[in-house]
This record gives C-alpha cells, sequence and structure tokens, in this order.
C-alpha cells in the first residue's frame, strides 16, 4: 500500500508539473478581462455596490511587471442622496506579478480619475484616483485564465477648513474572467 501511494503521488506530480508548463506561456503575453464584483464604499455615507471592471494588461519586463489599464463602472446607493449615484474609473496600474506557470499572485499601484456621473453634489465631478490592489490569476488553459482581485482605491481628497484631509474610499472585491493572445 504503501508503493501504490508512493507511485500515486509521483504520477500525480508528473502530471501537474505538464499542465504547469504547458500554461506558462500564458504569463509573458498581454490579456484581457472582465471582471463583477461588490465595491463597499465611504463616499456620501457608506455601503456597497455591484461593479464591473474591463482591463487590459500587457508585459513590460518578462513577465513579472505588466502595465494594466482599467475602466469600471458602479452605481452607488449613497445614504445622503435620494437617486443613485453612478460613478466611472479611468486608470492605469503597475502590477508586480509572482510568475509562475498556472497560479500567478500579484501586487498594483496606480492612478486615474474617477467621474461622477449625476449627484456630483458639491464635489468635483471628476477627481484624480489613486489605487493599490493584491490579486490572483489562475490558469485554466492556454489562453484562459480566472481573475480575483482586492482593489483600494481613493478620490476627492481635499483640505477643509480646518485643514484636514477629507475624500471618499472604496474596496472593490472582484473576480472574473481573462483570455490571453
Amino acid at each position: 500500500m504503501n508503493n501504490t501511494f508512493k507511485r500515486t503521488l509521483f504520477c500525480a506530480s508528473i502530471l501537474s508539473l505538464v499542465a504547469a508548463l504547458s500554461l506558462e506561456a500564458q504569463t509573458s503575453k498581454p490579456e484581457i478581462s472582465a471582471s463583477v464584483g461588490a465595491m463597499q464604499f465611504d463616499a456620501s455615507g457608506t455601503g456597497t455596490a455591484p461593479v464591473i471592471a474591463l482591463r487590459a494588461a500587457v508585459p513590460v519586463t518578462g513577465s513579472w511587471l505588466l502595465a494594466e489599464g482599467n475602466l469600471s463602472y458602479a452605481s452607488l446607493n449613497e445614504q445622503f442622496s435620494d437617486a443613485g449615484t453612478r460613478i466611472g474609473v479611468a486608470e492605469g496600474q503597475v502590477q508586480f506579478q509572482l510568475p509562475l506557470a498556472r497560479v500567478r499572485p500579484y501586487l498594483g499601484v496606480g492612478a486615474g480619475w474617477l467621474h461622477y456621473f449625476n449627484n456630483a453634489a458639491g464635489r468635483a465631478a471628476t477627481s484624480p484616483t489613486y489605487s493599490a490592489a493584491a490579486g490572483l490569476r489562475v490558469g485554466l488553459s492556454p489562453r484562459i485564465a480566472a481573475r480575483t482581485e482586492l482593489r483600494l482605491r481613493a478620490w476627492d481628497y481635499h483640505r477643509d477648513q480646518a485643514g484636514s484631509s477629507i475624500g471618499a474610499s472604496g474596496a472593490e472585491w472582484t473576480g472574473g474572467l481573462a483570455y490571453t493572445f
């Protein structure tokens, strides 16, 4: 029984290695992805809203440094507003990815712009954003990957009369699929 277990473990290891090597080419090619999830926000009140994101990433240096562009949309149900607040985000990130074959964790930092399509309510309609992300890309086939991410974002920062910083923030929890070409 001990030899059977060892053989099974050995065969499973070889199969895992072959699968990982066949997916390695995926790590250094451009990708596009679509993700959906939830955004926990603190803007004009707090809450949770659905979010959708379209992203494109290209390798900058090997398979460990990526440049990513992001377009996302959310409809916030702010506590101090009578109607839903629709926002759009356009931003770029630099992502540092651990270039493993099948599972590729990454960290990113970036900046961009957030736009209030309605209900700016005394806020600037468009303001700069700053973001940080932690995520995971998992190769499902040589061209398809699953993706999950937590992206923290801050926007609408300004000084009040006392000199304090006031702003809005959000935490996006998303998951989706990526296509590598």
